[in-house]
């Protein structure tokens, strides 16, 4: 029995993990297959919007893609941080900061003072 050579790579499903996983790939692989993305044309776009993580800086030098043009040509904006509403219950909100936060404090995180300060009811709510 002999066995075929897989030649196409089919991704099932669009929207930004579909296109971020065939360009991720398409450029490890180099050509060496048929990569095929399928979504439907029945699915619109979802208008909440896009967001990412800080780490889509890292994906984009991976492939090679220009940050500057990136961002002008989708037209994006820098994101500081999510915001979860009722998360841990209803009428909580926590403010998840990407990056430092606070100032150097050399040895110690400033999240750490923080977090023993606001355990002893000293500090408000980050």
């Amino acid at each position: 029995m002999t066995q075929k050579k897989l030649q196409t790579i089919v991704i099932v499903g669009g929207g930004t993990a579909g296109w971020m996983t065939a360009a991720s790939l398409a450029n490890i692989l180099k050509n060496k297959y048929t990569i095929r993305l399928v979504e439907s044309d029945e699915i619109s776009t979802v208008g909440v919007g896009e967001s990412t993580i800080p780490m889509i800086n890292r994906f984009n030098h991976v492939l090679g893609i220009n940050e500057d043009a990136f961002m002008r040509e989708t037209k994006a904006t820098f994101k500081l941080g999510i915001e979860f509403v009722d998360w841990g219950h209803i009428g909580e909100r926590y403010m998840h900061g990407f990056g430092r936060i606070g100032q150097d404090l050399w040895t110690v995180d400033f999240y750490q003072y923080w977090l023993k300060m606001h355990q002893a009811g000293k500090a408000p709510d980050l």
